[in-house]
């Protein structure tokens, strides 16, 4: 693999992609309806239009918006050479994975999710999401090959990956934006000077959610239609508790408190958790 087309390049994830495949000394193609956002370089050269950017391409790689992402492929897809990897990044997979399955046979595919933002480091171990579209071996060496030293999960298909993904990102991506909403009807500054370990990690996480494109939000609790029903079910549990906490019924609260905690504690190590929470506080010092 020589030559590399980033299709979205202007776009956050576009642009680490272009930057990544550039320092692994990777000759690059980059186009964007965003023309003015895009700069050449000697190892990244903007092309003015996506059939000259994709045709000679070994690699073509789809970073435009989940519903933009379908017809993308398709017009990559009838431009490209024999023998050409064809990949998207999208975050919902449902159609994006189907027009891949719709690809020339000449093409390979590639459906994969990274598990990082526009602000993870280069040189560090990453995490990816790979499902296979024709042949999960060969798809998985593709996906090792671009992302060296990466972490890649394969799941069976496209409907799992969108319901892990709707709790994953989707039900976090709400709950979060309603915290800050929260977080906005008090004085900022001040709940910070008084904060411990979990509203700094929390505040943390809300805040960086909205230096995401919107687009990218949307799509996780829109889009995905998972994520809406998962939506429904946080909302009504949280209506649940809610009573319990008008109800002032503390035998109760206390009840489903230590409900949720033994089920947690048959899947996870909570102390674990405990400790890795104050490592990640320690990392940020």
């Amino acid at each position: 693999m020589q030559q590399v087309a980033v299709i979205g390049a202007a776009g956050k994830m576009g642009s680490w992609f272009t930057s990544y495949f550039s320092q692994r000394g990777l000759n690059v193609l980059a186009y964007d309806i965003n023309q003015k956002m895009l700069k050449s370089s000697p190892k990244i050269k903007v092309q003015t239009s996506l059939v000259k950017c994709v045709q000679n391409a070994d690699l073509v790689l789809v970073s435009v918006p989940v519903q933009k992402t379908p017809q993308a492929i398709k017009d990559c897809a009838k431009n490209m050479k024999d023998g050409a990897i064809i990949a998207e990044i999208s975050s919902v997979k449902s159609k994006t994975f189907a027009a891949l399955k719709k690809t020339p046979i000449n093409l390979r595919p590639l459906c994969i999710h990274p598990m990082f933002g526009p602000g993870a480091s280069k040189k560090v171990d990453i995490r990816v999401v790979l499902v296979p579209v024709r042949n999960e071996k060969i798809e998985l060496q593709i996906a090792n090959e671009i992302f060296e030293n990466a972490n890649v999960t394969v799941l069976p298909n496209a409907k799992q990956h969108d319901k892990s993904i709707a709790i994953v990102l989707g039900v976090t991506y709400f709950a979060n934006i309603v915290f800050a909403k929260i977080m906005l009807s008090g004085n900022i500054s001040v709940l910070k000077q008084v904060s411990g370990t979990t509203f700094t990690l929390q505040s943390l996480l809300a805040e960086s959610i909205f230096t995401e494109e919107p687009e990218l939000v949307i799509a996780l609790i829109r889009e995905n239609i998972y994520a809406k029903r998962y939506i429904r079910y946080y909302l009504k549990e949280a209506a649940a508790l809610e009573q319990l906490v008008i109800a002032k019924d503390s035998k109760r609260l206390k009840a489903e408190l230590h409900g949720v905690k033994l089920r947690m504690q048959k899947r996870q190590d909570l102390q674990h958790s405990y400790d890795r929470m104050y490592e990640m506080i320690d990392k940020c010092k």
